[in-house]
């Protein structure tokens, strides 16, 4: 349905109709399925009563419009460390309503994808997660139930008639604008030349991604037993020590963008003053020098930046080491997980790695421009859901085919006619 460029199930059954060869690639012999028939599979699909229809009231966007660049924050204070410390006891947040299409996406898509050596090395997979604004078809306002408009009353808050119960509004910061609707979140192998993803989620517009993360970290690892995740690819939303602490729990390497609001010196112990990116600055006002990670102590070693002439350090033989070496400090990622990261965020490594963060955008563009899910103007979290899956799966499907085609094209002995075509 996706494939065809059609989000109406209405239209794709008459398309399945007068189409005998469309049917029977998609397995319908002789009687192509009805409309109710496709509503009523998306419904068995979906583990939750999912009422079309809600009366409540109307939903405001409440809380003050966000700086520029940002996005609104959580709305309960503490939430994610309350979350992250339930995951970390072994406590299951996988009871989605949406876990069969979860099941589904890994079967039927990812499975042959990682056969197909589409994903990268199971066992050193790197992934990168993010959100955006999905709007709804269905109206922020409701549909009014009462008889205030009779009374002279034209603004009020009385119970309403709502097409998409579960959407609310959300920050796209981005744009820098209100959107109402939902929010799709997306884990992506950044491994994968194809931006792949791995897991879809789809929350409310007003959630905090790094909120959202947990959830989909949780369910993630829950889904994906065989894979062994080192690295966590993420923007600057899910700057949060809590996050880093979940990723650590599962030694993943968190690659974090540091929020601008969170940045500045911090003193530790030895004594040391350490800058934004997590470099210690020597007592004579330098950075010092990353001189690799020691994996047996679990502990980052830094050395003197005049290491190769201290003769010309001020303070060499002052408030400093008198050994020839230069002075050496140890930082330990257990101080602070944030900032003492086992690949310095100033090393080029860590640039390079940060980069592939750009593959789960090039999954949001495949899913809503290239395949156009938003034109479907659904009015549901199920039929929204729907839509998300069907186009990701086609994403592993297209990557699957250009691998798979020029095989068997050189199987049947067309290779060279194509070659000349």
């Amino acid at each position: 349905m996706v494939h065809c460029k059609i989000e109406d199930p209405t239209k794709f059954v008459r398309l399945l109709k007068s189409d005998p060869v469309l049917a029977t690639v998609c397995g319908f012999d002789l009687h192509t399925p009805g409309v109710g028939t496709i509503y009523d599979f998306i419904n068995r699909l979906w583990l939750e009563y999912a009422p079309q229809k809600a009366v409540q009231k109307p939903k405001s966007k409440g809380r003050k419009r966000p700086k520029s660049g940002e996005k609104l924050a959580p709305k309960h204070s503490g939430i994610v460390k309350k979350l992250v410390n339930q995951v970390l006891k072994g406590r299951s947040l996988s009871r989605q309503p949406q876990r069969i299409l979860q099941l589904i996406l890994k079967e039927c898509a990812v499975k042959p994808s990682f056969l197909l050596g589409l994903l990268g090395d199971p066992d050193n997979l790197a992934v990168a997660a993010d959100g955006a604004p999905l709007l709804t078809g269905a109206s922020p306002y409701g549909k009014k139930l009462c008889d205030c408009h009779s009374k002279g009353i034209f603004r009020c808050n009385c119970k309403r008639s709502f097409t998409d119960p579960n959407a609310n509004w959300g920050w796209d910061s981005y744009h820098e604008q209100w959107f109402y609707g939902h929010t799709l979140y997306s884990i992506t192998s950044a491994n994968s030349l194809n931006d792949l993803p791995l897991l879809l989620n789809l929350v409310q517009g007003s959630r905090h991604d790094s909120v959202t993360f947990v959830f989909a970290w949780a369910e993630l690892l829950e889904l994906y037993p065989e894979f062994k995740f080192t690295k966590a690819i993420l923007d600057s939303a899910h700057d949060v020590y809590d996050i880093y602490r979940l990723l650590a729990a599962n030694n993943t390497e968190a690659f974090i963008d540091l929020n601008k609001r969170s940045k500045g010196k911090a003193s530790y112990p030895c004594p040391v003053s350490v800058d934004e990116n997590g470099v210690p600055i020597c007592p004579a006002g330098l950075p010092m020098v990353n001189w690799g990670f020691q994996q047996g102590r679990c502990r980052i070693k830094w050395r003197c930046p005049n290491y190769k002439n201290l003769d010309h350090c001020p303070n060499h033989h002052d408030d400093c080491s008198p050994s020839k070496y230069g002075r050496v400090i140890y930082t330990k990622p257990v101080w602070d997980l944030r900032l003492f990261t086992p690949t310095p965020r100033v090393s080029q490594k860590w640039k390079e790695t940060y980069a592939r963060r750009t593959s789960v955008e090039r999954t949001f563009k495949r899913i809503l421009v290239d395949y156009k899910i938003e034109q479907a103007r659904a009015r549901s979290k199920k039929r929204w859901f729907w839509q998300a899956l069907l186009a990701a799966i086609n994403q592993h499907l297209d990557a699957q085919i250009s691998v798979i085609k020029p095989n068997i094209l050189a199987e049947i002995g067309l290779s060279d006619f194509q070659q000349v075509s």
